[in-house]
């Protein structure tokens, strides 16, 4: 059986998918959140459509997530994610859920699927799925220094061998790095 890598999105595309998604009106807003937790915190579809309000931590600016086998883990987030957060909280209808519709029904997985194959296509891209964002934050967060048993902790794997495949290398940076070294 082949092994693949996992597919990333490239940074300038994941820039353009959320430059694209229309932050004024209030779905607009929540797509928006949805995208971000999964590209900044890693998160599964799943566990964005099952998040419930109280799983935020405002003041210690962290999410708590149940994973895959209602394992639980606490997720840092970054200010300026947790400030689109916030605006969405002020927005939201009142639900458990902090994703919600507009009528406080919890969404379903194959609305963020649809709605990522929207984006990607109104932002020019390929098509962009839950899961290559999550794969996109963990070969992100290797690249800018985390180690991998940070990014076990945040995807929540139980083996170390599930997240030693973000590992892979970057060709655009081996290229790069291949290209750079001295002449003997």
């Amino acid at each position: 059986m082949k092994k693949r890598l996992p597919k990333v999105v490239q940074a300038e595309n994941v820039k353009k998918l959320l430059s694209k998604t229309n932050r004024k009106c209030p779905t607009g807003l929540r797509n928006y959140c949805m995208m971000l937790l999964m590209y900044r915190a890693g998160l599964r579809v799943s566990e964005v459509v099952d998040l419930q309000c109280n799983q935020i931590d405002w003041k210690a600016e962290q999410v708590r997530v149940i994973g895959k086998g209602d394992k639980e883990r606490l997720i840092p987030l970054e200010p300026w994610v947790m400030d689109a957060l916030e605006s969405w909280k002020k927005i939201k209808p009142k639900s458990k859920y902090f994703f919600c519709t507009l009528e406080g029904n919890q969404l379903q997985r194959r609305y963020v699927n649809a709605m990522l194959e929207r984006a990607s296509k109104k932002a020019g891209i390929e098509r962009v799925n839950p899961h290559a964002l999550r794969h996109t934050c963990a070969t992100e967060m290797l690249g800018d220094g985390l180690n991998i048993r940070d990014v076990q902790q945040v995807l929540g794997h139980a083996h170390l061998n599930t997240t030693m495949i973000y590992t892979h290398v970057n060709p655009v940076e081996l290229r790069s790095k291949i290209r750079a070294r001295k002449n003997p």
